[in-house]
């Protein structure tokens, strides 16, 4: 009984590709250390590795268990209340509950030891911790003051040290050395003296950079905005689970609501989740919260380093934070008294994590919520199928504000057909700018107003091919044509990064003149630069954004109208607030239309709603040109009608008729492999043993229905030949007990076949 009265029995989830957890025991001193939610080293198969702590259980009456070597954080990393949904994201999703978490947490806080080798230093366990800088301060009761200055034998530069060290009474030492060359001398100098001394303390990394100009008073909200927020604080003092969809027309003021929402709960001692889906969004909702909020507020997000999501990440599970904003692993923020998340722009496809632990962020959230009878707010100006349909369906509150604040109208949205200007004479840009768009953008500039030029396409031309034959010159890595970037001058491959400089010769029949083909973003800056040489033009996309706050600076540029014409992908059409914009040009309407997706139309629509809705913000209207070569397709006359319902219902009837999401729940078990035949081979198996299972089930088999397997649409990526198998079923329970009897099935298969499996549900990427 003594011997295990000194025992502490743990279930543990490792950081390795395993579904089960596994018990562990504590003894001796690391009883007083161990803890839910705490890393800990432990042996498992011959290595050390981090494990997590779920919870702690009775003591078994076995032998073998292993003991924990040692407990790495002094306190929680996560709350126990969040053990239950990290189990329920591995049920549902079908991922190892440890790799759940380890996607959770900041990066660099695990480690794998290899077998045989010596316990490492306890600080080599990090790779990122607690960060610590040397600060200077005068002592106390010194008698700094410029009187010390020896004018005779001081550098130059030392009354101003002397200045600042008055006027700050403490500075780091790092901040001294960036502004005074010899900063470490003079640091010396005066601590010689004995009137200032070094001290080492924790400071937490500074990730805000430059923030956008935000008042920090609220504005008075309008009756309707008061109406929605007080269903919302009714719910939140009821203190118990519910989603509300939020639907407001771009420019209605959800933001203003979202923060007297996120106030209510403060006042309540509770905490908010508040998720964006753009990293860029963060910043001017980041700037307004902390300037109404304070330190209160904290920030989540992959473009953070890794000491910066430490960092942030602390705060939080030490309760000094009471907000956290951030894209979707801003759903992780360890909160333990979770009252509200917010989910703005609740139908944007960055929701959903495409690699690895595939999880649907917006869906998963409102499971947490539920875990933890916290309230949820869907906001959105163009909400998506699914969540409408939950609301129809009375499984979620609708919220209306169906107008813009200040009663300003919607923007003034013209179609223009492409096919007008294909044949004849013509200028050679017209496929780019048509002749009433160009006009649109010169009266725009002549009036001083601003204009947002929309294309989701980077790089300078689409194609790069041969005149003679046709050919195009493709990735040997992915089954897709390279894309042409005039800037460095080389052909990129956007999926897998492959590189080279265009080729003199046709690599099919070795003739030459291979000539660029089609546009992009970076086409269409240097075309408008061409016909507006004064004006004054900035681009956006992820080849513009690669270097941590270059988002920040265009932003406030064309915020503080430095900048005349903004031309970007996805992210100018999310979220920004921009009162001198006016115009918004689509360059194509139709590259999402023609994505083999079923949701092209919804996809469409939304980014022509969402595009539109950054112009006529301010106090003049907005107009909007829309270039198309399809003018007649219903997501683009929804769209230029602001028409929600007439989208709303026309997709709803082919969704039902095709038996597609909201109407059904689906599944894409992507299979990858380095060859052709054998990725082939293993998809046709796996497709028998689907019907193997269903053949052997007694219920659900009728609800359920399997497309393929077939050669993915991109048929090789990244090296990897690809086959998907679509599998569709009525009722959720059904498909996840066929996946979960499908993982164990196959496991053989796929041991020795050479080929991975991956299994998305909810599938978004359907490539």
């Amino acid at each position: 009984m003594a011997e295990a009265a000194k025992k502490l029995y743990v279930q543990v989830a490792v950081t390795v590709p395993v579904r089960a957890t596994f018990t562990y025991t504590a003894t001796g001193d690391l009883t007083n250390k161990v803890g839910v939610g705490k890393r800990v080293l432990i042996s498992f198969s011959g290595r050390k590795v981090t494990g997590y702590v779920l919870r702690f259980i009775p003591a078994e009456d076995r032998t073998g268990l292993k003991d924990i070597i040692d407990v790495i954080d002094p306190y929680p990393l996560f709350p126990p209340n969040m053990v239950e949904f990290f189990e329920w994201l591995s049920s549902y999703y079908l991922y190892p509950i440890g790799l759940v978490i380890k996607t959770a947490l900041p990066t660099g806080l695990n480690v794998n030891i290899p077998a045989g080798t010596e316990m490492p230093p306890r600080g080599w366990l990090d790779r990122v911790g607690l960060l610590k800088r040397v600060f200077i301060t005068a002592k106390k009761g010194a008698p700094i003051d410029r009187s010390l200055f020896e004018p005779k034998r001081a550098p130059r530069n030392e009354p101003e040290f002397l200045e600042m060290i008055i006027k700050r009474r403490e500075i780091s030492l790092r901040e001294i050395k960036d502004i005074f060359n010899n900063g470490a001398y003079l640091v010396d100098k005066w601590v010689k003296k004995g009137l200032l001394k070094r001290s080492l303390r924790r400071v937490v990394r500074d990730i805000a950079g430059e923030t956008l100009f935000i008042s920090p008073e609220p504005p008075p909200l309008n009756p309707k905005q008061r109406e929605v927020l007080g269903k919302i604080t009714g719910r939140l003092k009821a203190g118990s689970f519910f989603t509300y969809l939020l639907h407001g027309v771009t420019g209605s003021g959800k933001t203003e609501v979202y923060y007297h929402a996120v106030a209510v709960a403060k006042e309540l001692g509770r905490q908010s989740i508040i998720m964006v889906p753009e990293i860029a969004l963060t910043v001017s909702l980041a700037s307004l919260f902390k300037a109404r909020l304070g330190d209160r507020v904290a920030i989540l997000h992959s473009a953070l380093s890794m000491g910066e999501r430490y960092d942030q990440w602390v705060r939080i599970a030490k309760g000094e934070a009471d907000v956290v904003i951030g894209a979707r692993s801003a759903l992780f923020a360890p909160f333990s008294r979770l009252g509200l998340i917010i989910i703005d722009e609740e139908h944007d496809p960055s929701y959903k994590q495409e690699e690895k632990f595939c999880y649907q962020a917006r869906d998963s959230a409102i499971v947490r919520a539920k875990l933890a009878n916290a309230l949820v707010v869907l906001g959105s100006g163009t909400p998506s199928i699914q969540s409408y349909q939950n609301a129809m369906s009375d499984r979620y509150g609708l919220l209306a504000m169906p107008e813009r604040i200040l009663k300003r109208q919607p923007p003034d949205i013209a179609i223009i057909d492409m096919t007008g200007f294909e044949g004849g004479p013509r200028m050679a840009d017209d496929s780019i700018i048509s002749p009433p768009l160009r006009k649109e953008i010169g009266e725009n500039l002549a009036q001083g107003k601003q204009t947002i030029l929309f294309l989701n396409r980077r790089g300078f031309s689409a194609l790069f091919l041969c005149r003679f034959c046709g050919e195009a010159i493709r990735c040997p890595n992915c089954a897709v044509s390279l894309t042409y970037h005039k800037y460095g001058n080389n052909l990129l491959c956007h999926y897998c990064g492959f590189r080279i400089q265009p080729p003199n010769r046709c690599p099919l029949c070795n003739r030459e003149k291979l000539k660029p083909y089609g546009f992009g973003t970076e086409r269409v800056v240097e075309t408008l630069r061409e016909i507006f040489p004064d004006a004054r033009v900035e681009r956006m996309d992820r080849d513009t954004m690669r270097h941590k706050g270059e988002v920040q600076q265009v932003l406030k540029r064309f915020l503080d109208y430095e900048t005349d014409i903004l031309v970007g992908t996805q992210m100018v059409t999310k979220g920004h607030d921009f009162p001198q914009v006016t115009l918004v040009g689509v360059i194509s309407a139709d590259l999402s239309l023609n994505c083999p997706d079923f949701r092209a139309g919804e996809t469409t629509f939304q980014l022509l709603s969402q595009v539109a809705g950054r112009t006529g913000r301010g106090g003049s209207p907005g107009r909007v040109i829309i270039q198309t070569f399809n003018p007649s397709h219903y997501a683009i006359i929804a769209a230029r009608d602001h028409d929600y319902q007439r989208f709303f219902s026309h997709e709803t009837r082919l969704r039902r008729q095709l038996n597609y999401p909201p109407f059904s729940s689906m599944a894409n078990l992507r299979l990858l492999g380095n060859s052709r035949a054998k990725t082939e081979k293993i998809a046709r198996q796996i497709g028998m043993r689907i019907s193997d299972i269903l053949r052997d089930q007694s219920r659900g088999k009728k609800d359920i229905e399997v497309l393929g397997p077939v050669e993915a649409p991109v048929a090789k990526l990244k090296g990897k030949y690809r086959q998907q198998i679509l599998i569709k079923s009525r009722r959720p329970g059904h498909l996840n007990r066929l996946l979960k009897e499908l993982n164990k099935r196959s496991a053989q298969i796929l041991s020795s076949g050479g080929v991975k499996l991956i299994v998305d549900v909810d599938p978004y990427q359907m490539m």
